[in-house]
């Protein structure tokens, strides 16, 4: 599988960009790995298991997924990341 960068660009997919930016997340929300280990897994799973089959997927759409799931089991670690999104990416 491929990753549509948002200018465009291709690269490979990498699932630990996913875990590193959901452990990232976790941190920035004032939670330890530990303490969120099990929903950090559960969401890695999930959103891998959604991304299973395609050639190539939109950077914007594994973060919508990462998001969706975020918001269902850990909110406050979602608003975390959208704060550090807004902070450093607008």
């Amino acid at each position: 599988m491929r990753v549509i960068k948002r200018r465009g660009r291709l690269e490979p997919y990498k699932p630990s960009k996913i875990r590193a930016a959901l452990e990232k997340a976790t941190i920035d929300a004032g939670y330890s790995l530990e303490e969120k280990k099990e929903i950090i897994d559960k969401i890695y799973e999930s959103v891998t298991k959604k991304l299973e089959g395609k050639e190539e997927i939109k950077t914007d759409t594994i973060r919508m997924c990462l998001l969706t799931e975020l918001d269902k089991c850990e909110p406050y670690i979602a608003r975390s990341w959208r704060r550090f999104e807004k902070k450093y990416k607008s």
